[in-house]
């Protein structure tokens, strides 16, 4: 006798999970990879656990203007392996998202893999284990792996972003699965993050920045704050994508060096400003007089930023002399609701 259309009776579990899998990724709902099966009892908990109503609309997301509700999210939360208490932050980065100052609906259709980067701050890294460490943008780290596929599921079935139907991305990209880490502020010596944005140390956020492919760059420990700023520096390109601005996560070791040699992370910015520039003749003309007259360049250099304060900077990450460089910009940081 048939249960459901997914389900039939005699069926092991394992059966029914591989059914809603073939079923999920035959209607384009899925990231390819496999999706636990969203059933009302589980869409309720995670409701439940959001502090909302399951219908209370969270935006609308482009190309396609679907509505994002509690619900919805809910239901691809579900799907992407999520624990239940992770729907604050996944709804607060989907405020973020649909700000209208945010480049959705371009990130959404444009031939350029660019992906939402989400980093979060506050005392929700330690009480969802979310991984801002060692290895922290991945693999192996639940929280950062299944909230960063939850918002990829949700642009891909509510705004309709599958590849090659309204997204037009030539190449994709892996970190178009999940983008994501902490910021490890226990080894921070600045303000974190948040702090920086305007936020109480003890508020928990996500910040989502337009963000394309990043960089980890090694090398500079031991020589100095300048020597550490340039070899960070030139592996800082002018990245189209990411022309809004870079967003530099650094690594504890360096983060420490240059704070025992008196730098500012307002230093660290103007440092890196300075430094961050190629020659014109580096690039093919059309790019340099586009870069030049976004106002990130003048006749003989082209910039990573128009102003210091487009350079972002975090810590994050484990021990060693290592540091990841993020085309990066157009910050939204969202506070993350506590539930009652």
């Amino acid at each position: 006798m048939t249960q459901s259309p997914l389900q039939f009776e005699g069926d092991s579990a394992a059966q029914v999970v591989t059914r809603y899998y073939e079923h999920a990724y035959d209607q384009g709902w899925t990231d390819g990879l496999p999706v636990i099966p969203a059933t009302p009892e589980s869409v309720q908990r995670f409701v439940a656990a959001s502090g909302r109503a399951g219908d209370d609309l969270i935006g609308i997301l482009p190309p396609r203007k679907g509505r994002a509700t509690v619900e919805v999210i809910a239901v691809n939360a579900v799907m992407a392996g999520c624990r239940a208490e992770y729907m604050p932050v996944i709804i607060a980065a989907i405020e973020g998202l649909v700000d209208p100052s945010y480049p959705l609906e371009f990130m959404q259709v444009t031939t350029n893999p660019m992906a939402p980067f989400l980093l979060v701050n506050g005392p929700i890294r330690k009480k969802l284990d979310i991984n801002f460490g060692t290895g922290c943008l991945g693999p192996g780290w639940r929280a950062n792996a299944t909230i960063g596929r939850a918002i990829r599921l949700t642009l891909i079935n509510v705004g309709g972003a599958l590849p090659g139907v309204y997204s037009k991305v030539s190449f994709g990209s892996p970190l178009r699965y999940s983008y994501m880490c902490g910021e490890n502020e226990e080894e921070n010596p600045w303000t974190p993050f948040h702090v920086d944005r305007g936020f109480k140390r003890d508020d928990s956020t996500v910040t989502v920045f337009k963000a394309s492919n990043f960089c980890n760059i090694s090398g500079g420990e031991g020589v100095g704050p300048d020597e550490i700023l340039r070899q960070i520096a030139t592996n800082m390109p002018p990245m189209y994508a990411g022309g809004d601005g870079a967003l530099l996560l650094l690594g504890v070791n360096h983060a420490r060096s240059l704070y025992e040699a008196g730098l500012t992370k307002r230093d660290v910015q103007q440092r890196l400003w300075e430094l961050a520039r190629l020659p014109r003749s580096h690039f093919a003309e059309s790019f340099a007089s586009t870069e030049i007259a976004a106002g990130r360049g003048d006749l003989s250099t082209v910039w990573r930023a128009r102003t210091p304060d487009e350079i972002y900077v975090a810590v994050a990450g484990g021990a060693g002399p290592q540091d990841v460089y993020i085309g990066a910009g157009m910050p939204q940081t969202r506070l993350i609701r506590p539930v009652a």
